[in-house]
């Protein structure tokens, strides 16, 4: 006659002998106290309470508590309950250890692991501008280049992550840092090259992507016509009084080339930066001052100092528009950052 329950082994690492609950999960359980889980999960407390009136099942004399979730996710969670989330990372090698976390704090009401864990993403997937240049400075190599997957995790599993727990105010980043590759890998998805799972957005977030995508590339159009093609130069501009046709069209040639710069996506091979409105826009100002190889300023890009600044300032308040309007463009509720 087969048993009427599997023989469960203790877990190698989390038991405690003084232990008064037994969590079991699969084959798997954990010898841990009562009265700390009932302290930070009112879910966990009443089915606790639940048991202790109908329970009949025992392990090492101690009150059963089973869940459904993998035994590595619940390891990860009472972890983090007994130990706290102080060396929880945040990048690509510790994703599936910190959404285990969130997962299960946001399905046991563990609001404080909750809010530390979602505190911390909101670094990596801001609602302030200034916190997204630090995060992508952060991203760019010494010699300039862009290589945000090797720290920072795929916005895929961001997006469906943040839909899962319900944080809705890590969407906007992340659907922006997904639109910057192109609508077919988007669909395509994403690989994890660990478990070789592909990880998908669901067809109404696919569709809000490639909505938001094109709004932001209309957006770099509009800024183009707007503020580059035709710009006047300031009125305290150094060459405007010269006699000379050509010195006089000094800055606005600058401005001109700066154009086709941008219209041939010239930032992109180089900083690998395709495909990134929110950077052309920069880079229409950087282009300015920046040194080829030979630590050299392109001239034929350099206008006078009183028009890089005028112009500096059109750029600042345009990128801040531009961060402030990605909630609608990608259909989110703008209150979530609010």
């Amino acid at each position: 006659m087969q048993p009427e329950h599997p023989t469960p082994s203790r877990h190698a690492d989390l038991c405690f002998n003084d232990g008064n609950l037994a969590v079991l999960t699969g084959l798997n359980y954990f010898l841990v106290h009562q009265g700390l889980l009932c302290r930070h999960s009112p879910p966990l407390s009443r089915m606790i309470e639940t048991l202790e009136s109908q329970q009949t099942r025992y392990i090492e004399g101690r009150l059963v508590l089973e869940l459904s979730e993998p035994s590595n996710d619940v390891y990860y969670f009472l972890l983090a309950l007994y130990d706290g989330i102080s060396t929880l990372k945040y990048d690509v090698s510790d994703f599936g250890v910190m959404s285990a976390v969130l997962l299960l704090a946001t399905k046991y009401e563990v609001k404080y692991l909750r809010m530390g864990i979602l505190g911390s993403l909101s670094l990596i997937w801001p609602r302030h501008l200034s916190l997204w240049e630090a995060r992508e400075a952060r991203a760019t190599n010494a010699v300039g280049v862009y290589e945000p997957r090797k720290s920072i995790t795929h916005p895929i599993l961001i997006i469906n992550l943040a839909r899962a727990v319900n944080a809705s105010e890590l969407l906007p980043a992340a659907f922006y840092d997904l639109s910057r590759s192109s609508p077919s890998a988007c669909a395509a998805g994403y690989t994890c090259p660990s478990t070789f799972t592909t990880h998908q957005l669901s067809d109404a977030d696919l569709l809000s992507l490639l909505r938001g995508k094109e709004h932001s590339s209309r957006f770099l159009s509009t800024f183009i016509v707007k503020e580059l093609e035709g710009r006047e130069p300031s009125m305290s501009c150094i060459h405007r009084m010269e006699l000379d046709v050509a010195r006089r069209r000094i800055c606005q040639a600058a401005f001109e080339a700066i154009t086709f710069e941008i219209l041939r996506d010239i930032n992109g091979p180089t900083c690998q930066r395709s495909s990134d409105p929110l950077f052309a826009i920069l880079d229409a100002e950087l282009m300015q001052t920046r040194e080829d190889p030979l630590g050299r300023l392109n001239s034929a890009l350099r206008a006078c100092e009183f028009c890089r600044s005028e112009f500096g300032a059109a750029v600042d308040a345009a990128r801040e528009d531009f961060w402030q309007a990605l909630p609608t463009w990608f259909g989110i509720d703008p209150v979530v950052w609010s």
